[in-house]
């Protein structure tokens, strides 16, 4: 059988498919030992019909033509191709039967909070929201919740992300500022990370639409700040779970993202710190850490759960969870293409474990469901 990966196209020789170019080395050798082959998709499959395979004997990604396969995960959460293309792309593998990732559309954090907000097991643990068409909704939502994050309805990586509180006489905002620009992560074989916290003030209204009209951000979600615990040494921590199917679902991963003193978020890409979920809750002094993590646990799964229910089958999701001072878990939302930068934090075998899961996921799914037929939610391409 054949395993297709779709992946954006980068222009670099030694990482072509961006930060997903080990990954896909990885996954080809891992599917070889279960002869399954592993190849590569990317933006203008539909109309091309051509992919990548991987030639051992020259040790790189040879392009050619490749028939559709068996089982096809979307691994890139942007691309840089015009988006007809990737439309007409995820089309086709949603006719056929054959794209088993989430959709787009669970990336968008309105979307997935309606979704939130609308089952009953989840309800409890999502954290007031707002939708903002515009400045004068962000500035009204001040009212309600005089300490919010303000955040792009599909960003990712931690960008464009603020931090608005309001004062006695105004407010003030906070975000971080990238250094290192992102064309930079796509030209080098390493990643420096680096960002700095920037702030400004806001005395009413018009002061504050000033500084927003220069945040480009229009559309977004307005929601509540969330106390998180902090390590010892004063560090705010959130949570990324891994969730994989292959029989059932199954907590892969728990990992703690531990932001720098003082930042705005916690996101890796913006110089957050990855740890095994233990050791943060060790270093935070919270009483009884197994139960709070048995207690995450049910969440993540419970989300896992809805989204299967709510989209059919799909090979695995990151769910990004937070603790409450009262150590009640919040869910902030979820990722259908969770990367595996943050597992070098664990034990090596849990990368590799992961890996295998979603070979294992692609073997056992070509036997319960032929290709050539509409899954469960995927009567159209709207949202993927």
């Amino acid at each position: 059988m054949h395993l297709g990966l779709y992946v954006n196209l980068e222009p670099n020789r030694a990482r072509p498919f961006g930060e997903q170019t080990r990954m896909c080395a990885d996954l080809w050798r891992i599917g070889q030992g279960y002869g399954v082959e592993v190849v590569v998709l990317t933006p203008g499959y539909a109309r091309q019909g051509r992919g990548f395979q991987y030639d051992r004997a020259r040790d790189r990604w040879q392009r050619g033509e490749i028939g559709l396969p068996d089982v096809i995960l979307r691994r890139s959460g942007s691309f840089r191709a015009a988006p007809a293309l990737v439309r007409e792309d995820l089309a086709l593998f949603v006719r056929r039967g054959v794209l088993h990732t989430l959709p787009r559309a669970v990336s968008n954090k309105w979307t997935f909070y309606r979704l939130l907000t609308g089952d009953r097991r989840l309800r409890p643990f999502a954290p007031w929201t707002q939708l903002a068409h515009n400045v004068r909704d962000v500035y009204e939502a001040l009212r309600k919740a005089p300490d919010v994050y303000v955040k792009p309805l599909a960003g990712a990586q931690g960008i464009s992300i603020y931090r608005v509180r309001r004062r006695a006489a105004g407010g003030d905002i906070q975000w971080e500022e990238r250094i290192v620009p992102r064309a930079a992560e796509r030209r080098s074989k390493t990643i420096e990370l680096s960002t700095r916290v920037r702030q400004a003030h806001f005395q009413d209204f018009p002061s504050f639409q000033s500084f927003w009209r220069r945040t480009g951000l229009e559309n977004c979600l307005v929601q509540e700040t969330i106390p998180l615990p902090h390590t010892r040494d004063e560090r705010p921590f959130d949570f990324r779970w891994l969730v994989q199917y292959v029989d059932g679902p199954k907590i892969m991963a728990r990992v703690a993202r531990v932001g720098a003193i003082g930042s705005v978020t916690t996101n890796i890409h913006t110089g957050g710190q990855a740890t095994p979920a233990e050791e943060a809750l060790s270093s935070a002094g919270l009483p009884e850490p197994a139960q709070i993590l048995s207690r995450l646990d049910e969440v993540a799964l419970a989300v896992a759960e809805c989204l299967w229910e709510r989209y059919g089958p799909y090979a695995e999701v990151g769910v990004d969870l937070g603790l409450r001072p009262d150590g009640t878990p919040v869910i902030f939302e979820v990722n259908p293409t969770p990367g595996r930068r943050m597992l070098r934090s664990l034990d090596r075998r849990v990368r590799e474990m992961s890996l295998e899961a979603l070979v294992e996921y692609a073997i056992r799914a070509t036997r319960v469901h032929s290709p050539g037929t509409t899954r469960k939610g995927e009567s159209t391409d709207e949202g993927w």
